[in-house]
């Protein structure tokens, strides 16, 4: 199985190919800005025809995971004019998936499952202006994948994941007490791992194709219950 992942240089990503190496027919495939390794260089931001160049001869796949994101929280972004943080996430989460998409599905076999990142309060209303920011990127962000899932009912499977506070190298980076206060509310009281969300990711590369397709998938401890 050749799974195609952008962002795998971020915590989510390291946790997903730790995951990956418990199974013998799993091959990932890295998407990175910054190639380490064997990734392959392609920035999200770039021009559908230079993605689309990037992207020349890697053949066929058989699962696409979207887990690339702007940070606009750390330093120098969080002091940054709000229109200017709103085009940092538009141009990386939005446009940035929606190019990702569009390039790889002539690569997609049959039925193979995408997976997309959103957020569990993308449309419960947060105040503040990072609440503002990310319901703006990640609202748009899981409409349009519902609306390709729609679109592309016989090729792929679309799975949109919206996990809650995650600890990945931004939660790291905070101090003890405001990891602490996040917690604190918080129904279940922790932090989610990156881990965990790997795990559902896992999970749901190994469903039977289009059986739960333009689905959100909260994966929060229960912090957030949609109806």
């Amino acid at each position: 199985m050749r799974i195609l992942v952008s962002g795998i240089s971020g915590g989510l990503g390291q946790a997903l190919a730790a995951r990956a190496t418990t199974h013998p027919n799993w091959e990932l495939v890295g998407l990175a800005r910054r190639p380490q390794g064997f990734e392959i260089e392609m920035d999200v931001t770039w021009s559908e025809r230079r993605i689309l160049q990037a992207l020349s001869g890697i053949g066929p796949i058989d699962a696409l995971v979207c887990l690339h994101g702007a940070d606009i929280v750390s330093a120098p972004m969080r002091q940054a004019p709000f229109l200017e943080r709103l085009q940092v996430l538009y141009e990386v989460d939005v446009a940035g998936t929606v190019k990702l998409l569009r390039a790889t599905l002539p690569l997609m076999k049959p039925g193979a499952p995408i997976v997309v990142m959103g957020w569990d309060q993308a449309t419960l209303g947060v105040s503040g202006e990072a609440g503002e920011l990310y319901a703006l990127a990640k609202g748009a962000l899981t409409s349009y994948a519902k609306s390709f899932a729609a679109g592309h009912l016989n090729q792929v499977t679309v799975y949109i994941v919206a996990p809650g506070w995650v600890m990945t190298r931004w939660g790291q980076s905070l101090s003890p007490q405001r990891r602490a206060r996040i917690a604190s509310r918080t129904r279940s009281g922790h932090w989610q791992t990156a881990d965990e969300v790997a795990q559902v990711v896992e999970t749901l590369l190994s469903l039977p194709p289009t059986v739960v397709t333009g689905q959100v998938i909260y994966v929060n401890r229960g912090d957030v219950m949609p109806s």
